[in-house]
């Protein structure tokens, strides 16, 4: 199983299932972690890394950890059709999405309420012009599209990509549907798959509860309309289960 999990889509529930399932060849890919370990093999832990070469870094991850022939592997890590070609017949491929807007904010709440420095200190107007919210509102381009600068804009042919690579997958569920999910999963897996609720924005350093003005929810309705477009195409294509 390869689980393609971008952040904040109910993912962590879904890992965690399948670590349950895989207890003797499982493996959890940290984009964070990932990123300082290139940089320390580079020119030390300050480096710069632009986010097409992190990116490839990841997807080495996954391709090793699939390589040495572990039978789980999870993280925020970017899909690439070359790993599905090779291990598609031993590995099953899926992703979790959910609705862009719901996924941005929630993003945006945990980032500030755990105090990481995308929160950009709690100025959300400061935030909602920074590269990294460019890169939560257009997340589903980043993760299947191959939308890796950062600087640039997405283009058509990021999203139609996306669409086209998500819906190559084995199975795509949606978090607003999540138990129809598990089932699915439970079938490809032939095993029953039960999951909870993990990360929830409680029990943190904050408690902000994420309260935006109409100028930020249009700024943020800008930001995600290259996931919204991919989203609503797949969505459309592959509707969730009953």
């Amino acid at each position: 199983m390869v689980f393609i999990h971008p952040q904040k889509c109910g993912g962590s529930s879904l890992e965690s299932a399948l670590f349950r399932q895989y207890r003797l060849s499982r493996e959890r890919l940290f984009p964070i972690e990932a990123r300082f370990a290139t940089r320390t093999l580079k020119d030390g832990p300050d480096a710069s890394l632009p986010e097409a070469e992190a990116s490839a870094e990841r997807q080495f991850l996954v391709a090793y950890a699939l390589e040495r022939g572990v039978k789980c592997v999870t993280g925020h890590v970017p899909y690439t059709p070359a790993l599905q070609i090779k291990y598609g017949d031993t590995h099953k491929f899926i992703t979790v999405l959910r609705e862009p807007l719901e996924r941005f904010c929630s993003h945006l709440r945990y980032a500030y309420n755990s105090g990481m420095e995308t929160s950009a200190g709690g100025d959300v107007d400061a935030f909602l012009e920074s590269r990294r919210a460019r890169y939560n509102g257009a997340l589903y381009a980043y993760c299947f599209g191959g939308w890796t600068d950062l600087d640039e804009p997405v283009t058509d042919k990021h999203i139609n990509d996306a669409r086209e690579n998500i819906l190559s997958l084995d199975a795509v569920g949606y978090l607003d549907c999540f138990p129809a999910f598990l089932d699915e999963i439970s079938t490809l897996l032939g095993a029953r798959i039960t999951a909870g609720h993990e990360n929830k924005t409680t029990d943190l350093k904050r408690s902000w509860r994420g309260e935006f003005t109409p100028s930020q929810m249009t700024k943020i309705r800008q930001l995600c309309a290259p996931s919204m477009a991919i989203y609503e195409h797949v969505r459309q294509k592959r509707p969730p289960r009953d």
